[in-house]
């Protein structure tokens, strides 16, 4: 099915009735209310977080929004990267992480270990990976699945490419040199990034899919923030990121072909027409980890969502309660303010399912 705006616009209101308000339901029977919950029902304590960058914006929004109206919670949301997110969180040195990107079997383990439980991945948010472009004289642009693999591989040098050219018909492309920018640190990003090229352009393609990559060309920056900066600095510049850093550097994003015949724009709508089409869980019981397949997705074809990774079960029962709290309000109320942010509100059946995982964390 596909997802319509009017479909997603219903399919939020329908998760925010259930009653997930700012302050949310937690194991102190706390209650909340249609504006947002009384302070009275909210959890107190200190939990930190740490991880992606791409959900950062949305994470410190809701971190805003809830300790706002619950003052007894301190909470700190730090992007660090997907990979250095849970390789803290692993390790026990932060209480949950952000990742674009589900733990392969090590980095679980090592969850595991630290929780003294399951670590589980809820999905939190959605969007899409912007391809954030300086060109002077162009702000118009398309490109397809193998002229970017193309260009991040250093095989195309020039903005007047062939490629490019066959990708923009009747657009005026100078011959400025392509300087592409990529991440230097363990992202997610770029985990889903290259995903997709390796799924949808492989005989362009041969780095494969990881949140580290052995870049052949371009220049590597730290954070979806550093590469953006690059990009801004740089006539000729292009990299991929998460929109908000385009909208925050008032940059162009380009339309991105995929496997279908058309060249789309990354909005709410086209994440959300992906995620429908494209993800699907593969975790089994609270544990909501995902798999994407860009080979199916009719939308904007680069897009994903975004995990919390929480303890099944904390030691410290206070900071599951806050965590909860927080999550509670992220999947409830939280999810309203994603298209204002350059994000997706979760599909609704699968805001339904994080809800449920919530619900379980003690």
């Amino acid at each position: 099915m596909k997802v319509s705006l009017v479909l997603r616009a219903v399919g939020v209101a329908a998760v925010a009735a259930v009653g997930l308000t700012a302050c949310g339901s937690n194991s102190n029977g706390g209650t909340s209310n249609g504006t947002g919950g009384s302070s009275s029902g909210c959890p107190s304590g200190t939990v930190t977080g740490q991880g992606s960058t791409f959900q950062q914006s949305m994470e410190q929004q809701w971190i805003s929004q809830y300790t706002g109206q619950c003052s007894g919670a301190h909470i700190t949301y730090t992007g660090v990267g997907s990979g250095a997110g849970i390789q803290q969180f692993g390790s026990g040195t932060t209480d949950y992480a952000g990742s674009d990107v589900v733990m392969i079997s090590t980095e679980q383990a090592a969850a595991d270990k630290a929780c003294g439980s399951p670590a589980i991945h809820l999905p939190i948010t959605a969007g899409g990976i912007a391809l954030i472009y300086n060109v002077k004289g162009v702000s118009n642009l398309q490109l397809s699945a193998p002229t970017i693999a193309k260009i991040f591989t250093g095989k195309i040098k020039t903005w007047d490419d062939a490629a490019i050219k066959a990708d923009n018909p009747g657009v005026q492309l100078p011959a400025t040199a392509v300087k592409s920018y990529h991440r230097a640190d363990s992202s997610g990003t770029t985990g889903v990034f290259s995903g997709f090229l390796d799924a949808v352009a492989k005989s362009d393609w041969s780095l494969g899919a990881n949140k580290e990559l052995s870049w052949p060309a371009g220049q590597a920056a730290t954070g979806s923030d550093g590469v953006t900066a690059g990009v801004k600095a740089t006539d000729g510049g292009i990299t991929y990121a998460e929109i908000s850093y385009a909208k925050q550097s008032n940059l162009p994003t380009a339309k991105v072909k995929g496997v279908g015949s058309g060249y789309i724009d990354l909005t709410g709508a086209t994440v959300a027409q992906s995620l429908d089409t494209g993800f699907s869980v593969t975790g089994t019981g609270n544990n909501l980890a995902g798999a994407l397949d860009f080979t199916k997705m009719q939308g904007y074809p680069i897009s994903t969502v975004s995990y919390v990774i929480v303890c099944s079960k904390y030691s410290d029962a206070t900071k599951g309660k806050v965590i909860k709290g927080l999550l509670d309000y992220a999947i409830g109320s939280g999810q309203g303010q994603a298209d204002a942010l350059g994000f997706a509100p979760l599909p609704t059946a699968l805001a339904a399912k994080s809800k449920q995982s919530i619900d379980s964390i003690s």
